[in-house]
């Protein structure tokens, strides 16, 4: 199984969103800082906003940052929320002349749900808690203009 593109560009954005967390950062920053292109991210940061893990805002001063805690913001909930299928294998997509009487499917439907039950287990939190990850991220900030500070936390 491998996951899209999008779904690895939506988690290096909660990645270096929650690094950041005492500013606001930019999708240029983040494409710049990734090698990313702009394009595809702004698809990543608006299902992000859509989904609720971030806020954004437009203009100068401009920016986005985590809507949530990281430790509330559970990998495998945004995983599903960027994957179209989370199965491993189509049954229906070429014919089988095991369809409807193989056992096959269902020993992968329990090893993707056991997957997710595992990744569930594991927070934003935990990514960027690791020192290791939060230095890298640090390494590669690459701020196009000063930092905007973040807004006051309206809850």
């Amino acid at each position: 199984m491998e996951l899209t593109h999008l779904t690895d560009y939506a988690l290096r954005v909660l990645m270096y969103a929650g690094v950041h967390d005492q500013r606001r950062v930019t999708m240029r920053e983040i494409a710049t800082a990734y090698d990313i292109s702009l394009e595809h991210l702004r698809k990543v940061v608006h299902q992000l906003a859509a989904l609720g893990y971030i806020e954004t805002s437009r203009g100068r001063g401009g920016g986005l940052w985590l809507a949530q805690a990281p430790d509330r913001i559970e990998l495998g909930v945004v995983v599903s929320g960027f994957e179209r299928s989370m199965d491993i294998v189509d049954c229906d997509r070429q014919p089988c002349a095991l369809r409807g009487n193989c056992a096959l499917k269902g020993v992968f439907e329990d090893a993707r749900d056991a997957f997710m039950q595992r990744l569930n287990a594991y927070t934003l939190d935990d990514l960027i808690a690791n020192a290791c990850t939060r230095d890298q991220l640090h390494r590669i900030e690459q701020p196009l203009h000063g930092p905007s500070p973040r807004p006051a936390d309206p809850h």
